[in-house]
């Protein structure tokens, strides 16, 4: 087939759009759109015939959205290019991770977290409720989440109790959502949380919001 116009121009992911937080479960880093015209309508609508993928490993995909399209010397060509920018962005990233995890070494993660006043009012009244109407309820938790610059994110959780008063505790994450570790049971939400990780520390300090 032969088209009129093919464009890799769109490029989305974490890695080239700012303040795109990554997501857990989700392996993909950057990617690049080719898009073709059939013709050269000025109405015309373009399609995607295929997505250049690079993913949080740096392997490259191709995902052809049309099979028509496999051995089309236009878009092999544009694939390539693809392929080419795929691969700076991927040395641009991990350049920029490994001098984010110099620094994390160096000095830890640390966040402050402010909670409204009314929220934090509400988890100190679950914390030292006294009857069955007041309690949490262990199907209800209070989760606040902090996002560190190595990837991994810490959520410092109010959990809730069919039968007697919440607890505490703050968890850490990878950047896939696994849990690394955790703090001991608390009573208490606010103040210094402390976790450390393959010789990192990472603190959240939790403040109650005056205003």
């Amino acid at each position: 087939m032969q088209f009129a116009e093919i464009r890799h121009d769109y490029i989305w992911g974490e890695a080239v759009e700012n303040g795109l937080n990554h997501r857990a479960g989700d392996h993909l880093l950057a990617a690049v759109s080719i898009d073709a015209w059939e013709t050269g309508d000025d109405d015309e609508e373009g399609r995607v015939v295929a997505n250049v993928l690079l993913s949080r490993h740096g392997d490259i995909i191709v995902d052809f959205h049309d099979n028509g399209v496999r051995m089309d010397q236009q878009v092999l060509e544009h694939i390539a290019e693809a392929k080419t920018d795929l691969r700076r962005i991927w040395e641009e990233y991990t350049a920029a991770q490994r001098q984010s995890a110099v620094h994390v070494k160096s000095l830890g993660c640390t966040a402050e977290l402010e909670i409204p006043r009314d929220a934090m009012e509400q988890i100190s009244g679950y914390l030292h409720a006294a009857s069955e109407d007041a309690y949490q309820s262990e199907d209800h938790t209070i989760s606040y989440t902090v996002q560190f610059p190595d990837g991994k994110q810490m959520d410092i959780k109010c959990c809730g109790c069919q039968d007697e008063p919440s607890w505490t505790e703050a968890v850490l994450f990878d950047a896939d959502g696994s849990q690394l570790c955790c703090t001991e049971p608390g009573d208490s939400f606010d103040g210094l949380w402390e976790l450390q990780y393959e010789g990192i520390r990472y603190t959240v300090t939790i403040k109650t919001k005056h205003t």
